[in-house]
């Protein structure tokens, strides 16, 4: 076997070639991000309108808010898995879930209620599992009303 480097360090010529190979087939992140979400149901939200959704897996249980804000009341829990949104939108910072950051939140209802809205609002996009900091979540539209409590 062939080794490169000093005796101290013996790192062998065909496991790098392998991880040189791997690296060639893994895909990139900008790629994995544009696939995070897909299509999901059509919903009607408490203001009677119909939208149709996007599925996006999330990785942590979080907050659903009244607001796009971490200071919004809490409507209801959202469990991680694969969970459908309305709509994002930016808003205020966002927790900051597994050293994420980012100011985009997602119109939702919760898997709990807590509160008169019945579970919906929004969550922070530091919950979904794909997505970079400060960026949108691709595949999920953006929400066009102006009252912030409603897409």
């Amino acid at each position: 076997m062939i080794f490169k480097g000093s005796n101290a360090l013996r790192v062998p010529l065909t496991v790098i070639g392998l991880v040189a190979a791997l690296g060639a087939v893994a895909t990139t992140p900008a790629a994995a991000r544009s696939a995070s979400c897909w299509g999901g149901p059509t919903v009607t939200i408490p203001n009677g309108r119909t939208y149709s959704t996007s599925v996006c897996p999330t990785w942590v249980q979080t907050r659903v808010r009244e607001l796009p804000a971490r200071n919004g009341d809490t409507t209801g829990y959202l469990f991680p898995g694969n969970n459908w949104v309305v709509c994002q939108r930016k808003g205020d910072e966002n927790d900051q879930l597994g050293g994420g950051r980012n100011d985009i939140w997602l119109y939702t209802q919760g898997d709990t209620t807590e509160h008169e809205y019945n579970g919906w609002g929004w969550i922070p996009a530091t919950s979904v599992s794909y997505g970079g900091d400060y960026e949108p979540i691709p595949g999920v539209r953006w929400c066009t009303g102006t009252d912030p409590r409603w897409p």
